[in-house]
C-alpha cells in the first residue's frame, strides 16, 4: 500500500501534468483528428471536469484527503442522524441539511465581515490601478484598449477554481499538519502551476492581457487568507465570485455571469 503522503504527491504531479497536456491541445494548431477532438465540445468539457472535480473527488471517496481538509465541512454529519425505521428519505434529508446548517451558522457572521473587508480592499485597490492605467494611457496619447468581451465571469469557472485551489491547500495541510503552512503552499503550489504554462507566462508579458492573470492571482490569495480564518469551502465560493466580479468589473468592466465561450481559456486555464 502506497504511503498517504506519495499518493498526495502522485495526485498533484497528476493534476499538474494534466493541466500543461490540455493547456497544449488546446493551443495547438493541427490537423490531427483526435487533437480536435480533445480540445473541442464535449470532450474538452469532460477534461476540465476531471482536472477540477474529478481528481479533489477521487482523492475524497478513497480517503486520501479527508473532506474537512478540503473545506467540506458537514459531509460526516450524516452519520449522526439517529436511524429511526418509521423515517423517511427526505426526512432523513431534512435533518441532514439542518445538522449541516447549523454547523455552518456560527461562521457565516464571520464570513461576511472578513469577505467585506476583503471584497472592499480589493475594490479600492483595482480602483486605483484603473485611475492610474487610466492616467498613464491619456498622458503617453494612446488610447486604452476595449475590455476583453471572452473574460466575461462565468459561474462555473468560479466554482472550479474554488475546488482545485482548495484541493492545492489540502495537500499541503496533510503534509505539513499545519493549516497556515497549508494556506501558502497551496498559493504556491497554483502560482507554480501557472509558472509552468506558457500561455499564462505569455498573457502576463503581453500588457493587452495582463489584468486577468492578476485578477485571478489577488482572488487567490484573497480567498486563501478567508480560508485559514474559515475553513469551510460552502461558505467561501459566493465569497470568491464576489471578489471575482467586483475585480473585473473595476478594472475591465465586466462582472456579469456568462455560459458562453471565454478567452481565459487561452491564458488562465487549461480547457
Amino acid at each position: 500500500m502506497m504511503d498517504t503522503r506519495w499518493q498526495l504527491v502522485a495526485y498533484v504531479f497528476a493534476s499538474i501534468i494534466l493541466r500543461m497536456v490540455g493547456a497544449q491541445l488546446c493551443r495547438r494548431r493541427t490537423d490531427l483528428a483526435w487533437v480536435r477532438f480533445l480540445s473541442e465540445g464535449r470532450a474538452v468539457s469532460v477534461l476540465r471536469f476531471v482536472y477540477y472535480i474529478g481528481l479533489p473527488y477521487i482523492a475524497l471517496i478513497l480517503g486520501v484527503v479527508p473532506g474537512r481538509y478540503l473545506g467540506l465541512v458537514g459531509l460526516g454529519q450524516a452519520q449522526e442522524i439517529p436511524v429511526e425505521l418509521d423515517s423517511g428519505f427526505f426526512a432523513r434529508i431534512r435533518d441532514y441539511l439542518s445538522l449541516v446548517i447549523l454547523n455552518w451558522l456560527p461562521n457565516v457572521g464571520t464570513v461576511v465581515a472578513l469577505g467585506a473587508v476583503t471584497v472592499l480592499f480589493l475594490g479600492i485597490t483595482w480602483l486605483g490601478y484603473a485611475f492610474f492605467r487610466g492616467r498613464l494611457t491619456s498622458g503617453s496619447g494612446v488610447s486604452p484598449s476595449p475590455p476583453r468581451q471572452g473574460n466575461s465571469l462565468r459561474l462555473i469557472h468560479i466554482i472550479y477554481q474554488a475546488v482545485h485551489w482548495s484541493f492545492y491547500r489540502s495537500v499541503v495541510w496533510l503534509l505539513t499538519g499545519d493549516l497556515y503552512l497549508g494556506v501558502f503552499g497551496g498559493i504556491i503550489l497554483v502560482v507554480g502551476e501557472w509558472i509552468l504554462d506558457a500561455g499564462w507566462m505569455q498573457s502576463v508579458r503581453r500588457v493587452d492581457s495582463i489584468e486577468v492573470p492578476l485578477i485571478d492571482a489577488s482572488v487567490l490569495v484573497a480567498t486563501s487568507l478567508l480560508f485559514f480564518f474559515v475553513p469551510i469551502l460552502w461558505l467561501l465560493i459566493p465569497v470568491h465570485w464576489l471578489l471575482a466580479a467586483v475585480s473585473r468589473r473595476v478594472v475591465l468592466g465586466q462582472g456579469r455571469i456568462s455560459d458562453g465561450p471565454s478567452e481565459d481559456f487561452v491564458y488562465q486555464v487549461p480547457w
